[in-house]
This record gives C-alpha cells, structure tokens and sequence, in this order.
C-alpha cells in the first residue's frame, strides 16, 4: 500500500503536475491521520471494554466480602450488648456487706462478662489487593474509592477501642483469679473445654463484689464497652451498609 502511494506521488512529480501533487500528499496526510484516530479509539474501547471488565469483578468480590464483614460485626456488636448485660446484672451483687447469692449464677455471669471479648476481624483480600496492586482507579465511583482508602484507618480505630475494652475487662478479672476459686468455678459451670473436677477449696464467697475499685473497674467497663458500640460499632456499621449500597449500585 505504501509502494503504490509513493508510485502515485512520484508520476506526479515526474509529469509536472505540482499542484495536484500537494492536493494529493495533503490528502494522504489526512488519510493516516484519521486511520491512527481510529486505531487510537480502537485501543481505548479495548481499554475501556477491559477495565469495565475487571471492575465489575472487582464489585463483585468486594460486595461478597464487606456482606461478610457486616455478618460478624453484628455478630461482635451482639458479643458486646452481652457482656454489657451481663456486667450490669453482676454490678447488682456489688457493694459491702454481700447478700445471698447463687454461686453457680454469679459464676455463669462471669462467664458472661469474661470469656469473649468482643474483637471484630474483618476480611479483607480485596480491599487489599484493590489498594496495593493499584486496582484502585479501575472503580470508577469515587465515593467508593475513598471510603476503600480509609477503611484501614477506620478498623486501626475501632481496634485501639476494643484493646482498650479488653485491658478493663482483663483488670476485673484479675480480682476474680486473686480471690476467687477459678477451678471451682470451671467446675460450677461444666466448661466444655476442661473436666475441672470439685476442688477441695472452699466455695467462692465473691467478697470481691465488696471491693470498691472491682465495682468502679466493673462500671469503667460497662461504660467503655457502651462507648464501643455506640462510638465506633455502629458508625462502622453505617459505613459498612452505605458501602455495600454504592457497590450494588455500580454492578450491572
């Protein structure tokens, strides 16, 4: 093809005919000029076609993975309100002079209160593999590019709250182990995990109750854990939902 325009262009010169010759080597400018706009349009329909591709992939496992997200920050946001509670009902044996109680119900309390610790732990392989590969800019809502980019800053949050939670309730629970039994404990409430066996100990008086600083680690607690929820559960939850709503909005 090239062969015969140049065939083209030089009987032209070799005739004469200048004009028709500069007519003719416009024309053919014009000509590769729009075969390249083509071949260019061409390339960025493929490259659109390609990126529209992968990222409706890129929705798709991201709806899958923060609806399971949202699945266990529920289920943790239910840990929390139980062991809240649980802690206000034993916060009703606190103070001196101990009434009768229920050994075996102040001891499936404690459970309660200090066997879960509320931890969210989300998955997270596609939001890290859409920010680290660069697979960012592929999505083209910018809402959802920007609550992916703070999402590792909104769980290192949440996360120093629920470390803060667990250190209250670890303290408490340090007044159980000092003056409590806990294999007689373990015993009371048949733990699946240990076959305890009666202790020879005397039963557990809980006079830890009657301590003032058990009661205000105990409320310290309480208060921590509703400021858990309230502060940090639910508006990652709201983020959560509003997440999963933006994404089903772009899948197609």
């Amino acid at each position: 093809m090239i062969k015969f325009f140049r065939k083209i262009r030089q009987n032209l010169l070799s005739e004469g005919k200048t004009g028709k010759y500069l007519k003719y080597a416009i024309g053919e400018i014009i000509l590769v000029v729009i075969g390249i706009l083509i071949a260019l349009q061409i390339n960025n329909w493929n490259e659109n076609r390609k990126n529209n591709l992968l990222e409706q992939q890129l929705l798709k496992a991201l709806l899958t993975e923060f609806e399971t997200n949202l699945t266990n920050l529920d289920r943790v946001i239910n840990f929390n309100d139980s062991n809240i509670k649980n802690s206000v009902s034993l916060g009703k044996y606190t103070g001196p002079s101990l009434s009768d109680f229920n050994e075996k119900e102040l001891s499936e309390l404690m459970v309660g209160i200090f066997k879960i610790e509320p931890r969210f732990t989300p998955s997270q392989g596609t939001v890290m593999e859409v920010i680290n590969s660069g697979k960012l800019s592929v999505l083209s809502d910018a809402k959802l590019r920007n609550a992916l980019s703070d999402w590792q800053s909104t769980l290192a949050s949440v996360k120093r709250q629920e470390d803060y939670v667990v250190e209250r309730r670890d303290l408490g629970h340090e007044f159980f182990l000092k003056e409590g039994n806990f294999r007689r404990h373990l015993n009371i409430i048949n733990d699946p995990l240990l076959n305890a066996k009666p202790s020879r100990f005397k039963n557990n008086d809980f006079k830890f109750l009657e301590n003032e600083e058990f009661e205000s680690q105990l409320y310290l607690f309480i208060v921590a854990s509703e400021n858990l929820k309230q502060s940090f559960y639910l508006p990652l939850r709201f983020k959560i939902v509003d997440i999963i709503k933006t994404i089903e909005s772009q899948i197609n």
